[in-house]
């Protein structure tokens, strides 16, 4: 009896000796697919996170971060502090991702809010990708007369997303103003109801930081600039984000001595069909000594303070890209003119 139970305890060791065999066997002939697998795996998550992670160094205290974004023939910028973040504007619809992008490569994970100057394509179209993608705090717009009120998809489906978000929509009253930590926004507009194209219906923003100011235009129009500067309006800013793309029906003389701009930004599209800038707007800053730089020959531009000082980095592209860091001078511009 007990020959027969150690014979079948050998047997059963014999059983599980070839069972161990076999499962090593098919381990080691899956183990090429493991290490893909594992590999893959890592490189997917070593992907995700380069991505995803931000590329630019946080904004010290005290100081203001605008990025004039690339976003083609369209409009977009970014304010930035070290505790809060606000978008004016969101290019086309088709530069929404590359908006968020760049909005999460400047280290931004929260908007306090986004600013729409006026409901055009070029402004308001890349803004849905930001509300889907991004939490925001508040949706700002102009006040826009009822016989201008658009019913393009562009423009509804940001309210139907705001709905969706519950973000509050909010139509800011002239002199209203935002915090931004170490900075301050001030909303400026006229009476909306006196003008016949939207574009004069553009919401201002005057951005303040210490002694250094910025103003935001959207696609004001000389009648939007004139009603300005009848309002008596305080407009002086160093830095000047011209007006609709630098047209020539935009940054008159009169409205340019009330600005004094040192800097001016320029956002438009290489080779647009519209000419801008327009070779009138350009050589008119120039000869008031203003550094002009511009979206289609400069990429993104950064322009940093600290409330005294305004530094300018050109073709800031926020390490999404391999293009090369380069300046060109005031005199390279001008002879690249439309």
């Amino acid at each position: 009896m007990a020959s027969q139970t150690d014979q079948i305890r050998r047997l059963e060791r014999k059983y599980r000796r070839k069972k161990r065999a076999a499962k090593w066997e098919a381990f080691r002939r899956r183990l090429p697919l493991y290490l893909v697998f594992v590999i893959l795996t890592a490189a997917a998550a070593g992907t995700l996170w380069f991505l995803t992670k931000p590329r630019t160094a946080p904004v010290p205290a005290g100081s203001l971060r605008v990025f004039i974004l690339d976003v083609g023939q369209g409009d977009a910028a970014l304010l930035c502090t070290d505790s809060h973040s606000i978008l004016i504007d969101g290019g086309e619809p088709d530069r929404g991702t590359s908006v968020v992008q760049m909005i999460k490569a400047a280290g931004v994970q929260r908007l306090d809010c986004v600013i729409n100057s006026h409901p055009h394509a070029d402004h308001i179209g890349g803004l849905a990708a930001v509300l889907e993608q991004i939490p925001v705090g508040a949706l700002y717009l102009p006040e826009i007369p009822e016989g201008l009120m658009p019913t393009v998809w562009s423009f509804t489906h940001i309210l139907d997303l705001a709905e969706e978000k519950q973000i509050p929509v909010r139509t800011p009253a002239c002199g209203e103003t935002l915090p931004l930590g170490a900075a301050e926004l001030e909303f400026l507009s006229t009476d909306n109801a006196q003008f016949e194209e939207l574009n004069d219906c553009s919401l201002v923003c005057r951005v303040t930081c210490g002694e250094r100011h910025f103003l935001f235009t959207g696609d004001l129009s000389e009648a939007g600039e004139q009603a300005m500067l009848d309002a008596g309006l305080t407009l002086s800013a160093d830095v000047l984000k011209a007006g609709h793309h630098g047209s020539s029906h935009s940054t008159t003389p009169a409205f340019l001595d009330a600005v004094k701009p040192e800097y001016a930004a320029i956002s438009c599209g290489a080779l647009n069909d519209y000419g801008h800038p327009a070779e009138k707007t350009l050589r008119m800053l120039h000869e008031t000594g203003c550094a002009v730089y511009r979206t289609d020959l400069d990429g993104s531009v950064l322009f940093e303070t600290d409330g005294s000082r305004i530094t300018v980095t050109p073709d800031y592209e926020f390490g999404l890209s391999g293009r090369l860091t380069y300046y060109k001078s005031e005199e390279q511009i001008e002879t690249q003119c439309p």
